[in-house]
C-alpha cells in the first residue's frame, strides 16, 4: 500500500521543544519540510511562546485548550485526513492523534514519553531531529516500516 502524506501534525512542548524554546535543528528540519508537508503544530501554549514561535517557523500554530488536547488533536487530526498526515508527539494527550494517523511517531526526547504514546505509535525515535530526518529521507521510514 502506498500511502499519500502531505500533511505533519506535531506537538510542540516536549516533542519539538522544552520548557517553550524549540531543540536544536528543529527550526532548520522544519523549514526543509514546508516544501512538502503541510505543517501544523498544536500547542496550549504553556510557555507563552507561541506567537513567538509561529513567526520564526512559517507554519501554522493550531490553539488547544489544555484540558481537551487528547481529543482536540484527535479532532484536528480527523479534519485536515488522517489517512494524510503523520503525526509526531510524545506525552498521553497525543495518544489518539499518534494512533490514528496515517503514521504515528514518538519521541522519546529529553522529557521522557507516555508508555501510552509509546504502545499506539508506528515508530519509535530517541529525538526529534532523528523523526524530522525520516521524513526527509522517506526510505528510512519504509525500511523500518516494511513487513
Amino acid at each position: 500500500m502506498t500511502l499519500r502524506i502531505k500533511n505533519l501534525l506535531l506537538d510542540l512542548n516536549g516533542t519539538l521543544g522544552l520548557d517553550g524554546h524549540l531543540l536544536d535543528g528543529v527550526k532548520e528540519r522544519l523549514f526543509r519540510l514546508r516544501d512538502s508537508f503541510n505543517i501544523y503544530i498544536m500547542t496550549a501554549d504553556t510557555h507563552g511562546t507561541a506567537k513567538t514561535l509561529k513567526k520564526q517557523l512559517g507554519v501554522q500554530f493550531v490553539p488547544m485548550e489544555k484540558d481537551y488536547g487528547m481529543i482536540q488533536k484527535l479532532e484536528f487530526l480527523k479534519h485536515i485526513g488522517e489517512e494524510s498526515t503523520v503525526t509526531i508527539g510524545n506525552g498521553s494527550n497525543d495518544v489518539l492523534m499518534l494512533k490514528e494517523a496515517a503514521i504515528g511517531i514518538c519521541v522519546i526526547g529529553r522529557e521522557g514519553a507516555s508508555w501510552e504514546a509509546i504502545q499506539n505509535s508506528d515508530v519509535i525515535v530517541r529525538d526529534i531531529n532523528d523523526a524530522l530526518e525520516m521524513l526527509l529521507n522517506p526510505k528510512r521510514v519504509i525500511a523500518t516500516l516494511r513487513r
